[in-house]
């Protein structure tokens, strides 16, 4: 058998030869082309590729034979689709390709690919998967990870947890690749190999043959080769048994992850999605970069970014660094970024000196020759739904999108909510660090609602503990109040505490959240949805609470459905859905008590289980009716008949977990607001159901119609339980929290269902995190609200990217617009950070404010903004500013 594998391998290694990167500059020409004309047959909406990505093609075929590139388009233009284009122009020409993808992008990178002809195994995340890849040769499973023509690898892959307790298989690859180098080159093995007790994996020992067998057949003069001699060299024997050598800076750590990479093989171009990200020299993605991907002499590297910079001009230093530019040409950009920066700030000091002027147009031009060869940026001035805003309202194209802070005014909060304030500063002042964290910093949290309820939270273990409170007691521990400063202190405290009365969570009232709210609520109002972000989970799940409450008030007011049959209590993960419909009845002045509530919730929530019984019975037949009308493939078909199975062995068809009743409540949800829904509407909403339940990075091994029976009722199994536990929750759902412990599927239920206008939920409140890149929200939503506004301007140009897309729910309001419609009246992506003014929080705004203009500038092209203070200087001067801006656009001068 080890010689069919050497074999095998020959074949392989002797097939691949890479055409280079002229061959694939005239595929990528080739391919513009073909859209060129496939758009003058049948127009620009058949294309695959529209005319700006076109020319972004040919711009990479003209620069990619000389040296890899940032692709850096705006958030939402399609950077994805143009990277698929060059992976297919590299593969057509017998090269190899590596994509490294943000954890949690696999499926959607794969999905892509699969739309652009380019077939890839599932995303590698772990060790044991990689090896899994040897482990399954024997019985026909996956290739080994050298053979695929293309790998999608995620950043996370070399986070791998190694030290002296760590299981053989997780390390042992190094000794036992030595052991195999050393058997194949000098017909021996180590001495003493055939007593290891570690080195027993078969998975293991395939991997180390295979991987030994494919480099050396690769030829003396390969880096292959060199690697493996040297790694041959340095690999003592037998301490490289010993697991604790694998620890992370030590250097068999490193000799095992180039074992890994020769594994994967040798690439020709190297894809890096979100380029600007871990930009430590020790991060995952620089050493999956610097130790693990192996490319061959010619190799290209093309990073993926719409933030290349984001807080300081030295980061176009290391994103352009990451596609392998020489230190000189780095040098050059250096300087040119440098200068370009300082005349920024001096033509925005000075904008109506003619010698300023005349400076900042040369050294702008200096900075656009010196990335150029290196960058190429396509923003939404490019969009033509954009520039159909600028022509109906006589706006700059930039102002599509509007500012609108939510402000809380200081002067205007109740009394205690003042109190509060000034404690909180006067608690900064009078303490210190050492002595109480919380208290010292509450100042700086107190608006966004994060340090509230840290204090609030030692007042309450305080009582727990029955310790004494108020003029006594101090948050952390006692202070001597024979002290002046302890007594300062103390007596603040007491203010502070004052305000919040026992077992009342200050939340629900809090200024900030209560803004929110009420914005929010005017944009619900008119039927559009709401997309929120923030820092901190217990704000952000007392505004969801809150949001839930008083829309459920609402709902029974108005004899509306509420999908909720009963109050629940604290679950102990921090949802307060009592406490929150207490703030909401004083909030919204309702007469009913918590009792009253309860017996309106069961009374309406009958007549919704009646009503979807009666669907529950023609459920099944419609759904298959929409499936004859247009089959939706084998895997599909299978995963119908599969329910349908279960649902006919399933007893107690009212029960919450029968198959049938938890797939109506999901669609019924999908569909809301649809009063007659036809069969291909059922069978949509079933497909799409069933797509986002997926995990399609873990089950989708095989092609759709490669399931077998066994393997279709395995997986119908699997959805039916995250089914359960997505469509059982216990709030009605008219606001959701996505946060970091959200599983994968239920962020893709979220985001299909905040896609369709009528479905729950109106409001998605996300972690800043969790939810501002990957995820497309743009269907449905225009209005994005920053709670707790970030410190970085290019995380907020990611988090306003959700929705401001290509086919975006506003670009379509925005071409639906009647023409003569004023300034006013046309709609605009909104975005309302939330701004408590008088505390920490305006001077935070301001900074963001001030960073965000810095990388408007260097990215947008906007130098000076419109609609700031220009201190009396004519339009036609900061236009002349702003149109000298350098441009990296593939189209050509705007």
């Amino acid at each position: 058998m080890e010689c069919d594998v050497i074999e095998e391998n020959r074949r392989d290694v002797m097939s691949r030869t890479f055409q280079g990167w002229e061959r694939v500059a005239a595929n990528l020409r080739r391919y513009a082309d073909e859209q060129d004309a496939l758009a003058k047959r049948r127009g620009e909406s058949v294309c695959r590729l529209n005319l700006g990505q076109r020319a972004s093609l040919r711009a990479i075929a003209d620069r990619v034979p000389k040296n890899g590139l940032v692709v850096a388009d705006e958030v939402g233009m399609g950077k994805t689709r143009i990277a698929v284009e060059l992976a297919r122009s590299v593969i057509e020409a017998d090269g190899r390709v590596a994509i490294l993808v943000p954890p949690g992008l696999g499926y959607q990178w794969r999905d892509e690919l699969h739309d652009g002809k380019v077939e890839a195994p599932l995303i590698l995340r772990s060790l044991r998967q990689y090896l899994d890849a040897w482990r399954s040769m024997e019985i026909g499973g996956q290739e080994p990870w050298f053979k695929n023509s293309v790998v999608l690898i995620s950043h996370a892959f070399t986070n791998w947890r190694l030290g002296p307790d760590s299981a053989p298989w997780r390390w042992a690859l190094l000794p036992e690749f030595y052991a195999q180098w050393r058997q194949s080159t000098q017909g021996r093995l180590p001495r003493s190999y055939h007593d290891s007790e570690v080195l027993e994996d078969e998975g293991v020992r395939n991997a180390a043959r295979s991987i030994c067998n494919v480099v050396r057949l690769s030829g003396r003069e390969s880096l292959a080769y060199q690697w493996a001699a040297k790694i041959d060299e340095e690999t003592p024997w037998p301490g490289a048994l010993d697991a604790e050598a694998y620890g992370r800076e030590q250097q068999l750590r490193h000799h095992l992850e180039r074992v890994v990479g020769l594994g994967l093989g040798i690439f020709d171009l190297v894809v890096i999605d979100e380029a600007h990200k871990n930009r430590g020299e020790d991060s995952s993605l620089s050493r999956l970069l610097d130790r693990v991907v192996l490319t061959s002499a010619c190799a290209r590297k093309v990073g993926v970014t719409a933030t290349p910079i984001e807080l300081d001009v030295n980061q176009w230093q290391h994103t352009l660094g990451r596609i392998g530019i020489n230190e000189s040409s780095l040098a050059i950009i250096k300087r040119a970024t440098e200068g370009y920066a300082q005349s920024v700030k001096y033509v925005r000091q000075c904008p109506s000196s003619q010698e300023t002027r005349e400076r900042y147009r040369n050294v702008a031009a200096v900075f656009q020759a010196a990335l150029s060869p290196f960058l190429l940026r396509r923003d939404k001035r490019e969009d033509p739904v954009v520039q159909l805003f600028a022509q109906r309202t006589g706006l700059p194209m930039t102002e599509y999108r509007r500012e609108t802070a939510v402000t809380v005014e200081t002067l205007r909060l109740p009394f205690a909510w003042k109190q509060a304030v000034c404690a909180a500063e006067a608690l900064s002042a009078v303490t210190h660090l050492k002595e109480d964290s919380v208290a010292k910093r509450l100042r700086l949290t107190l608006a966004n609602g994060h340090g509230l309820s840290a204090f609030m939270d030692q007042v309450v273990d305080d009582e727990a503990q029955n310790l004494p409170t108020g003029a006594e007691a101090p948050l952390d521990k006692a202070m001597p109040v024979e002290t002046k400063h302890g007594a300062r202190v103390n007596w603040w405290l007491k203010v502070m505490r004052k305000p919040f009365g026992k077992g009342v969570d200050p939340l629900f009232d809090h200024p900030a959240i209560l803004a929110a709210v009420n914005k929010i609520e005017q944009v619900t109002g008119r039927n559009e949805k709401v997309l929120v972000f923030g820092r901190f989970t217990r704000p952000l799940r007392a505004l969801v609470d809150l949001l839930n409450a008083r829309e459920m008030l609402r709902c029974l007011d108005a004899a509306r459905p509420w999908p909720q049959a009963k109050m629940h209590e604290d679950d102990g993960l921090g949802h307060r859905e009592e406490s929150a419909l207490r703030a909401a009845l004083q909030q919204l002045n309702c007469n009913d008590s918590i009792e009253g509530i309860a017996k309106k919730l069961a009374a309406q929530y009958g007549r919704i289980e009646s009503q979807r019984r009666k669907e529950r019975r023609t459920l099944i037949a419609d759904i298959g009716e929409g499936f004859r009308i247009q089959d939706p493939g084998k895997l599909m078909t299978g995963l119908f008949a599969a329910f349908q199975e279960s649902a006919k062995r399933s007893k107690d068809e009212s029960g919450q977990r029968h198959p049938l009743t938890l797939v109506s409540k999901a669609i019924s949800e999908l569909i809301r607001g649809v009063d007659v829904s036809a069969p291909s509407d059922l069978a949509g909403a079933f497909t799409q159901l069933v797509e986002a339940l997926r995990d399609r990075e873990e089950d989708d091994k095989k092609a759709d119609d490669e399931y077998s029976e066994g393997d279709v009722n395995q997986l119908w199994a699997q959805l039916e339980e995250r089914l359960h536990e997505e469509y059982n929750r216990p709030e009605g759902g008219f606001a959701r929290l996505m946060f970091g412990g959200t599983k994968a599927e239920s962020r893709r239920v979220l985001q299909l269902a905040f896609n369709r206008q009528n479905s729950f939920p109106k409001v998605l409140v996300s972690q800043s995190m969790v939810g501002r890149e990957g995820l497309n929200l743009h269907k449905a939503c225009r209005t994005v609200i920053l709670l707790h506004p970030e410190w970085n301007p290019g995380v907020v140009e990611q988090q306003i990217g959700r929705v401001d897309r290509v086919s975006s729910y506003w670009a379509a309001l925005m071409t639906a617009a009647e023409r003569h419609a004023s300034a006013d009246e046309i709609p605009r992506i909104e975005v309302c950070p939330v701004i408590f003014k008088g505390t920490y929080d305006e001077l935070h705004w301001k900074v963001l404010q001030a960073r965000w203009d810095d990388l408007r500038a260097q990215l947008h092209g906007t130098i000076i903004p419109a609609g700031r203070e220009n201190n009396g200087v004519p339009k036609e001067i900061i236009n002349e500013i702003n149109n000298a801006a350098p441009s990296f656009s593939p189209v050509g001068n705007r």
